[in-house]
């Protein structure tokens, strides 16, 4: 029986899985082939591309990859935003119009609201996938941020976002979204969009099995792609601020770092002040494995923090900002700590690093919230049967 096809466009490459916003469509991919032929088309750089070929013509019907622009350009006459600006390809755009007339797919999603205009001449129904809106946290870090430049550049963002949002939220079929409360601020943008939250992060949660006993060392460890600069900043600060007031309390206390692309800058900070960098590692169990803490102390950018689910599937409790886990259904106190001052933050981790039992009922929280609302085994079923529904409405 011929499935129908689904065309999927995206910013990233799920496989191999280096971006947070790749472990999302990842899961997706996974879950829809059961019932979807999957064509795939989105930008990859060139050191993954052998790979990820070969890994996206096992999980897709088709996949097209394509070298990533080189940058954002200032452009103020054109449409596209200039936070979006850095996803504008002449080749990928001639390459995707073929592909859908010549594929002619049931369905065709776009990953990431900064490549709508891929989608424009689909003549079947668009969803778009709108990680979390991003003007919303601009706005956010427009009232955080400090210094007058910064501020006004979020501010700017900021309006620009809202502006192209809301023409991209009304002109597609389908609008899917994280949570409710991120719904209800589409709706705000778009009164008329057709606009649904429905889980945005499936994980293998089979993969990700927690350790049975808290870690003997005391270990933390923070993951993320180094090139975003909210993930540079946000270890920046860590360290200056944070890990000199856990190590004051807990002398042994070790930081870990997981992610490539760390600037030199950065690598000599880490370096001064005794952080291990492992750089990009494609397999993090064992990483896990060995952090009793998880730290995300990230205050700005967009998109949703995957790792945070991730860390918690791996059964490491979470200490975070009040930002950082913004769309996810988090309880703070329950799921993760969440604190925002230094001082607090660097408590919690120490809590963390020296109560047992609070670790484990951390530990048991965030495990049976990621298998419960992330999991690729419960709610891959539930996804799947709602793209089925999508393809009947829209007969």
């Amino acid at each position: 029986m011929t499935k129908p096809r689904i065309c999927i466009i995206s910013p990233v490459t799920p496989y191999p899985v280096y971006h947070g916003a790749g472990s999302t469509i990842y899961g997706y991919i996974r879950a829809l082939r059961q019932d979807f032929d999957i064509l795939f088309a989105g930008f990859c750089p060139e050191r993954y591309r052998a790979r990820a070929q070969e890994g996206l013509d096992q999980l897709c019907h088709k996949a097209w990859l394509f070298e990533p622009p080189l940058g954002r350009r200032l452009d103020a006459f054109s449409p596209t935003p200039f936070l979006f600006s850095n996803l504008e390809s002449d080749v990928m755009q001639r390459a995707v119009d073929r592909i859908l007339e010549e594929e002619r797919p049931d369905l065709v999603q776009v990953e990431y609201l900064g490549i709508a205009k891929y989608a424009e001449r689909a003549r079947c129904p668009r969803i778009v996938r709108a990680h979390v809106l991003e003007w919303w946290h601009y706005y956010l870090n427009w009232q955080r941020t400090k210094g007058f430049r910064t501020r006004l550049e979020n501010l700017f963002w900021c309006l620009d976002s809202i502006r192209h949002n809301r023409r991209t939220l009304q002109s597609f079929d389908r609008v899917l979204v994280t949570s409710e409360p991120e719904r209800d601020r589409a709706l705000e943008l778009a009164p008329t969009a057709r606009v649904e939250a429905l889980p945005f992060l499936l994980l293998d949660c089979d993969y990700f099995r927690p350790a049975l006993d808290p870690p003997a060392e005391p270990q933390m460890v923070f993951v993320g792609f180094l090139p975003h600069t909210p993930n540079e900043e946000a270890l920046v600060y860590f360290i200056g601020q944070v890990l000199p007031l856990v190590r004051r309390e807990e002398p042994r206390a070790s930081l870990v770092v997981a992610g490539e692309g760390a600037s030199n800058a950065l690598r000599g900070l880490m370096h001064d002040n005794g952080v291990e960098y492992l750089d990009y590692v494609e397999d993090l169990r064992e990483t896990y494995h060995r952090s009793r803490v998880y730290v995300t102390p990230i205050n700005s950018g967009g998109g949703i923090r995957t790792k945070i689910v991730e860390a918690m599937a791996a059964g490491v409790p979470v200490v975070s900002s009040s930002f950082a886990p913004v769309g996810l259904g988090v309880q703070p106190g329950h799921h993760l700590m969440v604190e925002d001052d230094p001082a607090q933050a660097a408590a919690a981790v120490v809590d963390l690093l020296r109560d047992e039992d609070r670790w484990r009922r951390m530990q048991f929280a965030g495990r049976s919230l990621a298998e419960n609302c992330f999991s690729l085994e419960r709610v891959g079923p539930r996804i799947r049967a709602r793209y089925r529904q999508f393809l009947e409405e829209a007969a």
